[in-house]
């Protein structure tokens, strides 16, 4: 459970002040704040997860395969669709200024997770 706990930590540390960091401020939690930054990172998982589900749905498994086969570049542009929506649906916690600077910070969420999970 502390290792769990641990884990979410470092990945709202990593979403507060690394992504903004990487994309020039142009994908940033509103106002700061580690609650904000645990609601932005529980709904960017709840999208992420639906997202798949639907992906895997309509392409009959073919989306996992796809993954494999792009080296994960499917899973990245996965993400920043992701990173999209909840700017989209909530645009007073999570500033997103586009596909591109959404993009970047689902590629540094994505490696701060591999190093987070990795060390711990």
């Amino acid at each position: 459970m502390i290792d769990f706990l641990i884990r979410i930590t470092l990945m709202v540390l990593a979403l507060l002040i690394v992504v903004p960091a990487c994309t020039g401020g142009r994908v940033a939690v509103r106002r700061g704040g580690f609650l904000r930054g645990l609601l932005a990172l529980i709904v960017l998982g709840l999208i992420n997860s639906a997202l798949w589900y639907v992906f895997a749905l309509v392409t009959i498994g073919g989306a996992i395969l796809l993954n494999w086969l792009t080296f994960g570049l499917v899973g990245l542009a996965s993400n920043a669709l992701g990173f999209l929506l909840a700017g989209k649906l909530m645009p007073e916690v999570l500033r997103v200024d586009g596909f591109w600077p959404a993009a970047g910070a689902s590629l540094v969420m994505t490696v701060a997770s591999c190093l987070i999970h990795l060390l711990l």
